[in-house]
């Protein structure tokens, strides 16, 4: 069965919604998990599963593409530059960045909520700077 390989940049209160619906499919693979707030709710759950999990974005990262998916839902647009900067330097073309409003649309359907789940950072959109 063909697997992805996951990791998540923010564990707050969409990380920790997104994370709880990874973790219910076989075919994803949560490499990881990073927040700077060592109490954010998707660490304390990543935790108790077993998961990677770090305070330090930097370390999430250096595992390269053996990500093929980062969500990044930190709202940190600084860090999305980073972000961008660093897989440009280390050549990683392998793996997607995916934005918050994609990971709010993807718990959103998978809830089958009947409204997009409303964002936590309102000025992260699109590519960023």
């Amino acid at each position: 069965m063909e697997s992805v390989r996951v990791a998540l940049l923010g564990a707050g209160r969409t990380g920790h919604a997104f994370l709880r619906e990874m973790l219910g499919y076989d075919y994803i693979e949560v490499i990881g998990v990073c927040d700077l707030e060592e109490d954010a709710p998707g660490l304390e759950m990543a935790r108790k599963n077993g998961l990677m999990t770090t305070l330090d974005p930097m370390e999430l990262l250096s595992l390269g593409e053996q990500i093929d998916i980062l969500v990044d839902l930190s709202g940190d647009l600084s860090q999305k530059r980073q972000i961008k900067d660093y897989f440009e330097r280390i050549d990683n073309t392998h793996t997607i960045i995916m934005h918050d409003l994609v990971a709010r649309l993807c718990i959103s359907l998978a809830t089958r909520q009947n409204c997009l789940l409303p964002t936590i950072h309102p000025a992260d959109t699109g590519i960023g700077v």
